[in-house]
Formats: structure tokens, sequence, C-alpha cells
């Protein structure tokens, strides 16, 4: 093969792979472009390169191609230069897919027709030893073709064939006109509402998510410098970091004493370049209450609670006693424990379902959940919703690539893990037309009510619609209430949507500070767990086919203690409880955007009951800063994460939030970072003294003597920075 037919061929292979991979479709025209230009982040360029030793056998990394090999045309040149002239990869041949795969997407519902081989294969027909006298005997005959139908079997299921020493007699051919039963898997394809009726089906259609947003909680690391700074912007910034590190310097050194040996994706979250010197955690050594105190002896109000964890703050004295008393009797793991029936009770009596288990984590449970489903549906595939969050099991670390495919949404997880996924849009109609023509191949619908990362999107109506849908198919719906169980009120989200789903996982606020996972729901569904209720001193017997769901530390003595607590506090205090936050929430939250809309500030602060999250509606290099500027000011706040409101939050603390948001807007408006203008007051106008356009300025008069308000400068004490209408 000639060296532009070897590398066009490469160029193919290539192209093919990153589309495999990262479902990103690149032509002729891409061959020049940078990786990163194309939408490859880095968790994108880490599978690309695993892919590519994979499948050229030749090794590529990840730091190569961010540096030596950043384009496609730069990989084939190397792929080229190392690869032996004999070594190309084979050319592509269709084959029967493999359990649960197919060739190609088709709508759920129709049986996926394709070849089972690409092209007439020479099977080799082996002849066994033949004893003399003994061609002509049946046993012999039948001998021969039991061994030729096994090889041909072991070809089209892509295994080689038997070779024994015996000669090859002679060949056959296999036809290539064949289809698969109707028995074939059905394909593994997910859709977005927008491509509903081909799901998987090639499109034109961008995917939804930006591939660019890294998946959950995996750690976000911009390797790349961001846009080059004003000299102002500059100095400005590296005030900040100064004044930053050395209010948290205990933090930082402790950051960097334990990072050869202590692997946390935590500490590395945000990472740039520009930035290096301020990238660690706070760490935290005590806390009490909606408080928290960092080896520095730093006090800060604590916004981010345990990522939706605590309801009522740190240690609560509920709980505290309910644990301490449980400590004095032991913690012993395996025994059945006298709290697991009293727990499970509470549970069912707060939200309505029959039957419920418990399990260590939010994610162990809903894990649970898709397993009961499949079990009792009989059933394989299942939908969930580009945006929401399950957890940290394979099946749901999924994104939504090209063509509407499901795939892997981080490195180290199997390609054909999305199988049997399918992601659909939330709160979108066609996505509802998509499961009313698939459910009955459909074993459950999963669904995060609301989810944590757009509190505002709460489609009351497309559950509704749902939950019929899934009723009339079959199919169950599981909610994930894992942030929403027993945060939005006792009944969590299907009280407050007034639905009743099949199944719900539950966690955080339930565990009171301890790690705890409850799966919940009606009786049928969950028999699959232990064969069903049976009585003593009858004949009655477990009668339910049942599904394996254990773990060494479910039951711990510790979590249902603190877990009983809180039901128990959240029964007594009853739906006022939570109303109280939700309204702290909602009124915090309407400040802010209040102020982010006065100040021009490209900010919104979106909520649901006591969940709120920052949210910004224009891209800028450095717009994070304002979660540092907030920790700076006494926020425990982590960078994009939702916050959460607790019963521990006082007015005192409410108002410190608002504050430090506020003041941290301002500041960064004033060093170039965010975009931003002078309020429109008719008290800015006149001038009042006695009211500022905002907290803290005073009035002064510019370099040409006309008069302005001025706030001060942080890193000059005594000295102001003039406020001006930009825009």
């Amino acid at each position: 093969m000639s060296t532009n037919d070897r590398q066009a061929r490469l160029h193919q292979e290539l192209a093919d792979t990153i589309d495999e991979v990262c479902g990103i479709t690149i032509g002729e025209a891409d061959r020049e472009s940078a990786f990163v230009d194309l939408g490859l982040d880095s968790l994108l360029l880490t599978q690309l390169a695993l892919q590519i030793k994979r499948h050229f056998n030749a090794p590529v990394s990840f730091r190569q191609l961010m540096t030596d090999l950043p384009t496609p045309s730069a990989v084939v040149q190397h792929l080229d230069s190392v690869l032996p002239a004999d070594a190309l990869p084979a050319a592509p041949a269709a084959q029967a897919p493999a359990a649960g795969q197919a060739a190609s997407a088709a709508p759920a519902g129709q049986t996926a027709q394709m070849p089972l081989v690409a092209q007439p294969a020479q099977v080799p027909v082996l002849a066994a030893a033949v004893p003399p006298g003994a061609v002509d005997s049946v046993s012999f005959v039948l001998s021969q073709q039991l061994q030729l139908m096994e090889n041909q079997l072991r070809l089209l299921t892509g295994q080689p064939p038997v070779l024994p020493t015996q000669a090859v007699v002679g060949t056959t051919e296999v036809a290539t006109g064949s289809t698969a039963p109707a028995s074939a898997p059905q394909p593994a394809a997910a859709a977005t509402g927008k491509a509903a009726g081909t799901p998987g089906g090639d499109t034109d259609e961008k995917p939804t998510d930006d591939p660019k947003k890294a998946f959950g909680a995996i750690a976000r690391i911009y390797r790349q410098q961001a846009e080059a700074l004003t000299p102002r912007q500059e100095a400005r910034l590296d005030a900040f970091i100064k004044r930053y590190v050395d209010r948290t310097r205990a933090s930082r050194d402790h950051t960097a004493q334990h990072r050869p040996h202590s692997a946390d994706p935590r500490v590395v979250n945000g990472f740039r370049p520009r930035l290096k010197e301020m990238i660690y955690q706070i760490v935290i050594e005590k806390s009490k209450g909606s408080h928290l105190w960092d080896l520095d002896g730093n006090e800060y109000v604590d916004a981010l609670n345990g990522f939706g964890m605590s309801l009522f703050g740190w240690q609560p004295d509920f709980v505290l006693e309910a644990v301490q008393r449980q400590m004095a009797l032991g913690y012993e793991i395996g025994p059945q424990h006298p709290l697991a029936g009293p727990v499970t009770e509470l549970v069912c009596e707060m939200t309505g379902f029959d039957r419920a288990a418990l399990c260590n984590t939010g994610s162990e449970a809903v894990m649970g959940c898709v397993r009961i489903a499949r079990t009792v549906t009989g059933r394989e595939r299942i939908a969930v919703f580009a945006g929401s969050y399950h957890g940290i099991f394979d099946e749901v670390i999924v994104r939504l690539g090209a063509r509407g495919r499901a795939l892997p949404a981080a490195p180290g997880i199997m390609p054909n893990t999305a199988a049997n996924v399918v992601i659909l849009e939330y709160g979108d109609p066609d996505a509802l037309q998509w499961v009313r023509d698939n459910a009955d191949n459909l074993a459950a619908v999963l669904v995060e009510p609301v989810q944590s990362r757009r509190p505002d999107l709460q489609p009351r109506e497309f559950l509704h619609d749902l939950r019929r849908i899934t009723e009339e198919s079959g199919s169950l719906l599981i909610f994930d209430e894992v942030v929403t169980g027993f945060r939005t009120g006792p009944g969590g989200a299907q009280a407050h949507f007034d639905i009743r789903a099949d199944l719900a996982s539950y966690g955080k606020v339930i565990g009171g500070g301890f790690p705890i996972g409850i799966i919940a729901g009606k009786r049928q569904y969950m028999d699959a767990l232990d064969g069903g209720a049976w009585q003593y001193g009858d004949d009655s017997i477990p009668t339910v086919g049942v599904t394996y769901f254990a773990g060494t530390f479910v039951r711990h003595p510790l979590a249902l203690a603190a877990c009983h607590a809180v039901l128990t506090h959240l029964k007594e205090a009853g739906p006022s409880l939570q109303q109280q936050v939700n309204d702290t929430t909602a009124r915090l939250a309407g400040q802010l955007n209040a102020f982010c809309e006065e100040h021009g500030a490209p900010i919104l602060v979106k909520h649901f009951a006591s969940v709120w999250r920052i949210v910004f509606t224009e891209d800028h290099p450095y717009q994070d800063l304002l979660f540092a500027q907030m920790r700076n000011r006494g926020i425990h706040i982590l960078d994009n994460f939702p916050c959460f409101m607790t019963t521990a939050h006082t007015e005192a603390d409410v108002e410190a939030i608002r504050k430090a948001f506020c003041d941290a807007v301002l500041e960064l408006q004033a060093d170039g970072f965010l975009p931003g203008k002078t309020p429109q007051k008719d008290t800015v106008s006149k001038m009042d003294p006695n009211d500022p356009p905002v907290p803290g300025a005073r009035l002064g008069r510019d370099a040409s003597g006309k008069a302005a308000w001025f706030v001060a400068d942080p890193e000059r004490p005594g000295s102001y920075i003039q406020l001006k209408n930009d825009h």
C-alpha cells in the first residue's frame, strides 16, 4: 500500500476511533485542528489515548495528545512512522453483534436486521482420523457434520474454529444473506428528545450535553493558559492570591505535605495554571451548627453543607446524643440491630411506601432500584435524563454523545456499559413520546425529579405524563430522592409533585451526618430482595424470586442511631420545619438575583426548596474567582457546586452570605473580571450621601472635580476605588 493510501486509512481509522470514544465526528477539514478546538477536553483525550493504544497497538499518551500530537494529522503522522508496514489494522468487517449490542441503532420495538457476516467466509472442513474400513459408517459421517457445524457457529460468533491435527480435505462457504433471528438483541441506543423517532440514528444535531463539561464530581483540570490579562488585572489577581494564601496558609501547607501520598480528586478540582498557588481545599478541623473552623482558626458560615447531606447543621444535639448512646452500647457489624426495623417502619410511614431496605450510600440505593426493576420486569433497558446525577456506579456515569448515543462519561468504564441505557432530554415533550413508543421494552425510567444542578427545572406535568406512561407499560418509575428526599418536605419530591413512584432511593439528609442509603417502594417490587412476606406457624413461604443485594456495613449501628434520630425529629417537627428553611432560601435567592440585575452581573441564583445554586449566564475566564472571593470573606462554598440551607442557619448567617456574595461580585467587577454597571437610581443622580448605590460607598470627587461614588480599596487601606458607569 502506498504512503498516501496508508495515511488515508489511518485517518479513517482514527476518525472512527474518535467517533467511538468521544461521540464527535471529524472530517477532512478537521485534520489540522487542535483536539481541544474540536471539543475534546482532558477527560476525552485520556479515553482517546487509551483507545489508540488498544486499537493500533501503538502507545500514545495523554501528554502527547496535549503537546507533541495535538491534531489528528499529527497523530496519523506519528502512527505512520512507528507502525510496521504490515501492522495497519485490518479493514473492519461487520460481525454478528455480541449479546446486548447491535451493529446499528434501530427504534426499540423493531427487530434489528443485520448480516451475520460481511462476506463469504471459508470455513475449513476438518477430517478426523479415519480408521480403515470405517469411512462409510454412520457415526463417522455424523461426527464430521457435528464438527463442521461447531466450527461454523464459532466463526459466526467471532471465535476461531477448532483446528485439530488432521488434514484439511475441503472448504465450504457460509451464505452471506442471513439475518438476525427474531430474538436478536435490541439495539442499545440513546436518544435525545429531538431524535426520539430514531434513537441513536445518524443526525447532524449536536449533543445537548457539552462534552467539555466534566461529569459529576470528577476533577475539573484546565491545563491551558486562559486568555491574557491586562496589567491591572494581573496586579489585582496577584494581590488577591496573596491575601487568600496568607489567610489559609495552614490548609495550603497541609495539602502540599500530603499530595505525594494522598490521591484526592477534590484537592485538584478547578486547577488552572494561573491560579495554581491557590488551588487547594480549605481543611476544616471543627464544626458546629452552620459554622466551620479551619486549620488557621478562620470561621466560616457553611453554604455547602455536605453536598446536601446536612439539613440541621453539624452535630445537632438530637443526633449527637443518639450516636453517643449507641457508641456506649457498641457498634458491632454483622448481627441484626434493634433499630433496623423501626428505621424502615418510619421511612415507610413518612414516604407512603410499603417496604424499605437499608444500604450504605445513595449510589447503592439507586443501583439497587435498577436491579430490582430489571428483576421484576425481565427487561434490560433503562431510560435516564441528561443533567441528572445518580451516583458512582458505572452504568449511570454516562453522557450524551453525538447522534444521540450514550457514552461512558469517565475513563475506565467499558463502552458496553452504556449498552442498555437511553439518555433523554428532561422535560422535553419529544422525550415523552420516545418513552411512549418504547415503554414496553423499558425496565425502568430513572428520574432525579429536581436536578441539583438545574434546580429551576421543575416539570410537574412532564412527570405526571411519565407516571401514566410507565403505569400502562409495566415499566417502573424510579425517583432518585437522594437530594430531594426529606429536604423538600416529609414526603420528598413525590409529595411535592403529587406523584407516587414505584421505587425511590434516599440518602444524605436521612443519615444525620453518617453514610446511609435506603431503597423504598411498593411491595410487589421490594419483595424481589427477600422473597416477600411470610409468617410463622403456618405453611407460608417466600414466593417471589430474589436478586442479589448486600454489603458488609449495611445496618451500621451508628448510622442507624443517627437515622432513627433524624426520622423521629422530622416526624415530630412536621412539614413546617422544611417550609421555614425553604422560605429562607427563596428570600436569599431573591435578594442575590435583585442585586445581580441591578449591578449588571451575569449571574443567576436558581433554587428549589432549600437547594440553591450560583449560575453564570455568560462565560468569563476567571468567573470562578467568585467562589474563592466568598471563601476569603468567610463563606464555605465550592466552585460551581449546589448550596444548601439548614435549620441551623440564623438571620445573621444569611446576611453574611448575602454580603460576601455582593462584595465579591463588586470586587470582580471593579477588577475587570466580570462585567457590570453602576445602578441607575435617583439617589445616585442626586448624590444623596445617606443612600449610596452599594453598601459602604462614599461620596467624593474624581480627578476632574466631579462628584462620584467610591468604595474602599481592599488592597490599600485608606484608599478608594471609584464606581463608574461603564455601560
